[in-house]
């Protein structure tokens, strides 16, 4: 199971940190709730089984979620970019049961008040 945790810092950017196992990734959007809104949408469009997928905007690049449900297991791809020259990096990666981690999500969303 993913374990996350999501925060607003001192300078209102949106923070998310993910661990499964051994992978750990610190995800952040300086452009908040449309990030936070843009992640529930992915997560939304991931449970009717299609791709969910979103950018979070930080000042020096983006990360790109990737959302992916297939029967009862979700995929979960984040990516990051600081341009079209570098291309994208993995920074995480996993599969675990859907339901828990989208109802997760959502319970995180709701406690910082972006749900």
């Amino acid at each position: 199971m993913v374990e996350i945790s999501l925060e607003k810092d001192s300078l209102g950017r949106l923070t998310c940190a993910l661990q499964d196992g051994t992978g750990r990734a610190v995800v952040t959007a300086s452009n908040t709730p449309e990030a936070a809104a843009d992640l529930i949408a992915a997560l939304d469009s991931a449970e009717r089984g299609e791709v969910g997928e979103c950018f979070w905007q930080e000042g020096c690049g983006q990360y790109r979620w990737l959302l992916r449900r297939n029967g009862d297991s979700m995929r979960i791809v984040v990516l990051w970019s600081i341009g079209a020259m570098t291309g994208w990096e993995n920074v995480f990666w996993s599969d675990c049961p859907a339901e828990p981690f989208a109802r997760r999500m959502r319970e995180e969303m709701g406690r910082i008040g972006l749900g």
